[in-house]
């Protein structure tokens, strides 16, 4: 009973990188919820279970590192008028806080190399035992995913990229309504992506009034739209904290060339045009 009282504090510092999943799920991203359900308790609970220091000193490191994790996601993912940067943002960033805990395990040995049999109700063996796992845990997912994380994102001119998600055009007013939506519609190396969104008017109006509606739509979420030479163009940066590159825009003002629209399309479609080059 002693001994798990004395370790009550290490189960809620577990329970409180437990808690990093709803990050992920209150932006409705389910899958990626699992990637920080992992993530999270290994950091934090290796801390925990990994320390020789007391409760006082354990909780409030644990508390860094979960306010951290938490600190990081939300700079990650919520960049104010800029494109939100993919979850492997901030989860890389989440790889680097778990070798900070690494470090905190090692320096804490170290500080603590000499200490009473017991320590919060756990004999010396039990210790180093919890010590030994916290470490190899650490330490395997972070090399595992670090090593994965490295094949994906891994780019020969230094920036990284991500394909064009929907809800940068999307939804659209009531007033125009969408064809088809293609995020690749025609790609080159290295995460090279070129998204084409093909939107008409909800109520027949002409080209010129949708492409009007579209421009007025697009600037409201963030596109500097300027029209040059008959052509509507502006660009997004992108948020994060890993260099991710820009988000470029572009469409056709006056008549879209025929060879773009397809047989089954009207001459009123307004083709959009979003690369990450």
């Amino acid at each position: 009973m002693a001994m798990a009282a004395g370790n009550s504090w290490r189960w809620w510092l577990t329970a409180g990188g437990v808690a990093l999943v709803v990050l992920p799920l209150g932006q409705g991203a389910p899958m990626v919820a699992v990637v920080a359900a992992i993530c999270g308790p290994i950091v934090v609970g290796a801390w925990a279970w990994g320390t020789r220091s007391g409760g006082a000193v354990g909780v409030a490191v644990g508390v860094v590192f979960i306010a951290g994790l938490a600190a990081v996601f939300a700079v990650s993912q919520w960049p104010g008028s800029l494109v939100a940067a993919p979850w492997l943002d901030w989860f890389a960033v989440w790889l680097l806080v778990g070798v900070g805990c690494l470090a905190a395990l090692v320096i804490d040995r170290r500080l603590h190399a000499v200490s009473t049999s017991h320590l919060d109700g756990r004999s010396r063996t039990a210790g180093e035992v919890q010590w030994v796992a916290a470490m190899a845990t650490l330490v395997t997912v972070v090399a595992l995913c670090g090593c994965g994380l490295g094949v994906v994102v891994f780019d020969g001119d230094g920036r990284l990229r991500f394909p064009t998600r929907e809800d940068e055009v999307l939804p659209l007013p009531a007033s125009l309504r969408l064809v088809s939506a293609d995020r690749c519609a025609d790609g080159g190396s290295s995460g090279n992506c070129t998204a084409e969104f093909v939107v008409m008017a909800a109520d027949g109006a002409d080209r010129t009034t949708t492409v009007a509606r579209l421009v007025e739509h697009l600037r409201s979420r963030g596109w500097l739209l300027q029209a040059e030479n008959g052509v509507c163009r502006g660009s997004r940066e992108t948020g994060g904290i890993l260099n991710w590159t820009a988000h470029r825009m572009w469409l056709d003002a006056d008549v879209e060339p025929a060879s773009v629209l397809r047989s089954a399309q009207s001459s009123d479609a307004v083709v959009i045009y979003i690369d990450n080059l």
